[in-house]
């Protein structure tokens, strides 16, 4: 039997591109090739999980996540903790900066070290430190101020050249 015109041109594209999947029961499957095409399973039967979602992931045998924006979420709260600590410190410098700042337009050289407290004033929080015999010397970026037992004083700003 001969198959002729637009029959038999249908007939040959569709053999020509058509793909055969052999499937775990031996059986034969036709599948379009400008479709998708189901995911073989691997060799050994396991699969590695996204790290986010858990959810399978196709490609190649090393990739860790599913999609980019699982990628993305992942990363993102990785990063979060050291972030929030950051911003965190970032805060309380410029909290204790903005307090010196004050009391520096005030001129107030020597406050007491519980005033200071009182105040939001953060001892943990400098960005210098240098012991100086009964005294500690401390900075707050460019201002520099001597801590006894119980005062605070010669507070002032360091000019840089």
């Amino acid at each position: 039997m001969r198959l002729s015109g637009i029959f038999a041109a249908r007939i040959w594209l569709m053999h020509t591109f058509t793909q055969y999947m052999y499937m775990e029961n031996n059986t034969r499957r036709a599948v379009p090739l400008s479709g998708t095409y189901p995911v073989p399973q691997e060799e050994s039967g396991t699969r590695s999980l996204c790290q986010e979602c858990g959810a399978p992931v196709y490609g190649r045998p090393d990739k860790k996540f599913c999609c980019d924006s699982c990628k993305n979420r992942w990363h993102n709260r990785r990063a979060r903790s050291s972030r929030l600590f950051r911003m965190k410190v970032m805060s309380a410098l410029e909290k204790n900066y903005r307090i010196l700042s004050d009391l520096l337009v005030r001129g107030t050289d020597k406050v007491e070290v519980s005033t200071l407290g009182q105040m939001g004033f953060d001892f943990y929080h400098i960005t210098g430190y240098r012991k100086v015999r009964k005294s500690a010397e401390m900075w707050c970026y460019d201002i520099r101020f001597t801590v006894t037992e119980s005062v605070v004083k010669s507070i002032r700003k360091v000019e840089y050249l």
